[in-house]
């Protein structure tokens, strides 16, 4: 096709089949941002409207919005705000009525567009939207990072709406997505996957050799080994590495590896890989079953961690020789394998590197970039990544985008100037994990680090990878928790999709699990639809929190941050320069009130007016005052911009 908008011709698709003689379908009446007027029916907070003619409305009202921004060449971290979305969740719904869940696509996001800039959004980082692998499934649908391919995208993000369009694919699709974005100053951030890969990967077809494999006898209870030596959850750093090859375990679990199909039967591996392409069966299926091999399931790179098995993906093998610092520690023969210090190619690298896979993980760097208009990335367990694998990958981006955002996974605020110094200007942070038992005592300890930082990070109760800050504390916590993020220095405020609806179910619980092991649904795994027609949702709170800091956005920076002194149980953190004052009260407490004294509080700076509260019940915004009663569980904000008291 012409290098034409794709954006304008989905546009001029939909409008053309406006008056189609199609079925109506139904959606939550929050996403009708665009006040369209024909709907045909309405209940219970969804509304029912022909397809064709409301997303033709819908985009001429995200044109007509788009008027009000132009897309920055950089984007100003400060003044930041991240909406995280699995796109196959975000707008999953029951469009027919039938009882069935029907998948997001990359056009019925173009719905929530203008939902997230109420929230203030300009960065959306979407999850993996690869290909993704269907064997071996977790769940009834499947983890979207069992990426099989990292140059086809999955097919279920495709809307049947666009089938018209024979010569627009699915990745054309993906690139009206981003263009819309950029019509709204949001910038696009994804997934990028450089460690592993699913366990029938498209790579193993003309490189088996580029993943690890076992003996098939092995897979059933195939686990690291324990190291009864070490402790619980032990980072493997080389002081540790006699200990772990010395140990029985590990030994016992290295023979349970084996050299490549390619390389165990080559004449074999050739008539295998033929019969899968004329009968289109499985080539992993088929190497289980005449060769007695797989490829290894993935595993934790900490040692005594019990975290469960990845069943779903393996590890790529970026180095074609073991590290130096281990060689002295296995036998001669040993297939390649993969273990806590192996997974960690910057700590453990080899002496010969996979040059042609480090090719391949390069050239879908720039693939997204140049197909999509892509912005940036977040990096999957980038920080075990071999150095020189990340320069290059990094070079390569900024090669094409010098302003690109670069997040890291890393977990701990601790971390934050190897991040800034390896390329990445945004890390997820501590924000997650101090969250997960809110108290006086981990919020100061967090809020006190934060202006010294060379990184921003995530400000967030929650992510894709914890469990929902409802189901911690409920949506009292949920509100004031999301006051207290808005304002934070260093700190982008985070919204995890559904998190504008109070949602309750996850997508994910591997951080911070709270469900004691039960078997819940997960948006990773299994088929699910926000709560979207939440009678009362965070969204208002989120769009005013946005509009303030916008209002105070010359205040809000590190250098005029302070915490202050406040009485047990609370706390108080603000901003203050020449007359102005800004100041966020916290009562931690679920149970009891707590008064504030202003005066001890921010000395010479009182009274102040509330003009933010996260209550639900009774508010008291407008009123000026010296000192507070915050109800359990309420967050208030305060303001004045009048000359000291003496």
């Amino acid at each position: 096709m012409r290098k034409e908008s794709k954006f304008r011709l989905v546009q001029d698709y939909l409008s053309t089949h406006k008056d189609k003689d199609v079925a109506p379908i139904w959606i939550p009446a929050v996403w009708n941002e665009c006040k369209y007027e024909c709907v045909l029916f309405e209940k219970d907070g969804e509304i029912c409207v022909h397809p064709y003619d409301f997303l033709t409305e819908h985009l001429k009202y995200v044109d007509k919005l788009s008027w009000r921004y132009s897309l920055k060449k950089r984007t100003n971290l400060d003044d930041s705000a991240i909406y995280s979305s699995l796109i196959r969740y975000s707008t999953a719904w029951d469009y027919n009525h039938d009882g069935t869940i029907e998948s997001g696509t990359f056009l019925r996001f173009l719905i929530l567009l203008p939902l997230l800039k109420k929230m203030g959004i300009n960065i959306l980082y979407m999850l993996p939207v690869n290909q993704y692998s269907k064997l071996n499934l977790k769940g009834d649908i499947g983890s979207p990072y069992a990426v099989q391919s990292l140059f086809h995208l999955d097919q279920n993000l495709h809307d049947s709406l666009l089938d018209g369009m024979e010569e627009f694919t699915i990745h054309d699709e993906l690139s009206a997505l981003v263009e819309a974005c950029h019509l709204l100053d949001i910038k696009t951030v994804v997934d990028f996957i450089p460690r592993v890969t699913a366990k029938n990967s498209a790579f193993i077809t003309e490189h088996p050799e580029w993943v690890y494999w076992i003996k098939m006898q092995e897979l059933e209870g195939f686990a690291p080994p324990s190291i009864p030596e070490l402790g619980f959850f032990e980072e493997c750093t080389p002081d540790k590495l006699e200990t772990v090859y010395h140990s029985q375990e590990t030994a016992a679990f290295l023979r349970k590896f084996s050299p490549p199909p390619n390389e165990l039967h080559p004449i074999l591996w050739q008539q295998l890989k033929e019969r899968a392409s004329k009968t289109g069966d499985e080539l992993l299926t088929l190497v289980e079953q005449e060769m007695g091999v797989t490829t290894a399931p993935a595993h934790s790179d900490w040692i005594n961690d019990v975290q469960p098995i990845w069943t779903d993906i393996t590890f790529l093998r970026l180095y074609k020789d073991f590290s130096p610092q281990v060689r002295h520690l296995i036998s001669s023969d040993q297939a390649p394998y993969v273990l806590f210090d192996t997974i960690k190619c910057n700590d453990y690298p080899g002496e010969e590197p996979n040059l042609e896979l480090w090719d391949v993980l390069e050239g879908a760097v720039r693939f997204n970039l140049e197909k999509y208009g892509i912005d940036g990335f977040r990096i999957d367990i980038g920080h075990v990544l071999p150095i020189p694998l990340l320069t290059r990958i990094f070079d390569t981006i900024k090669e094409l985008n010098p302003n690109a955002i670069l997040i890291s996974e890393d977990l701990f605020n601790r971390n934050h100037k190897k991040a800034a110094s390896t390329g990445y200007n945004i890390m997820l942070g501590s924000g997650w994990n101090v969250m997960t038992q809110i108290n006086k005592d981990n919020l100061v300890s967090f809020l006190e680090e934060l202006p010294e930082l060379n990184i921003h990070v995530f400000a967030c109760a929650e992510t894709a990878d914890t469990p929902r800050i409802t189901s911690r504390g409920g949506v009292e916590v949920a509100r004031m928790i999301a006051v207290f993020n808005q304002f934070l220095p260093n700190a982008i405020p985070y919204v995890t999709t559904g998190y504008e609806m109070n949602e309750e179910q996850p997508l994910n619980c591997g951080l911070g699990d709270n469900t004691n092991g039960e078997e819940i649904s997960r948006a990773f795994f299994n088929v699910m639809q926000i709560n979207w027609t939440n009678p009362a949702p965070m969204l208002p709170l989120l769009t005013e929190l946005s509009e303030f800091k916008k209002d105070w956005s010359q205040l809000v920076k590190p250098e005029n941050f302070f915490v202050a002194q406040s009485p047990e149980g609370t706390v108080l953190y603000g901003y203050m320069h020449g007359e102005l004052t800004l100041l966020c009260c916290f009562n931690l407490s679920a149970d009891t009130s707590c008064q504030v004294d202003l005066k001890a509080a921010i000395p010479g700076r009182y009274p102040m007016t509330v003009t933010l509260d996260s209550s639900l019940t009774g508010s008291i915004v407008g009123q000026t005052l010296d000192s507070l009663l915050l109800a359990p569980n309420q967050a208030l904000v305060l303001v004045n911009n009048h000359r000291q008291v003496s």
